[in-house]
């Protein structure tokens, strides 16, 4: 039997915020607990955070996905044929010289 309770790994971050909402953030909590009930600020934040990152994961997802049709229109670009290998030049530049 475990001695100790597990409890889920958390980090705590401090977030630079405006002092307009610093302060009404700290005089919501007084009378919250003026009438003796607490606020859930944690909570809020957690939600808050994880529904700015999904839009931000789906935002950086389709910019991926466009940045890699891009790459790979470039990459079929250059297999076009249009432009020959380097071997290739430099053998026609070294026959060219020797006639």
């Amino acid at each position: 039997m475990g001695i100790f309770k597990e409890e889920a790994e958390t980090k705590r971050m401090i977030f630079n915020i405006r002092d307009d909402l610093a302060n009404r953030l700290l005089l919501a909590k007084e009378e919250a607990r003026s009438m003796g009930k607490r606020l859930d600020i944690e909570t809020t934040i957690n939600k808050a955070i994880e529904k700015f990152l999904q839009k931000a994961e789906k935002r950086i997802k389709e910019e991926k996905k466009k940045q890699g049709v891009f790459l790979q229109s470039l990459k079929n670009k250059s297999t076009d044929g249009v432009l020959p290998d380097s071997k290739d030049i430099v053998e026609s530049v070294f026959s060219e010289e020797n006639q």
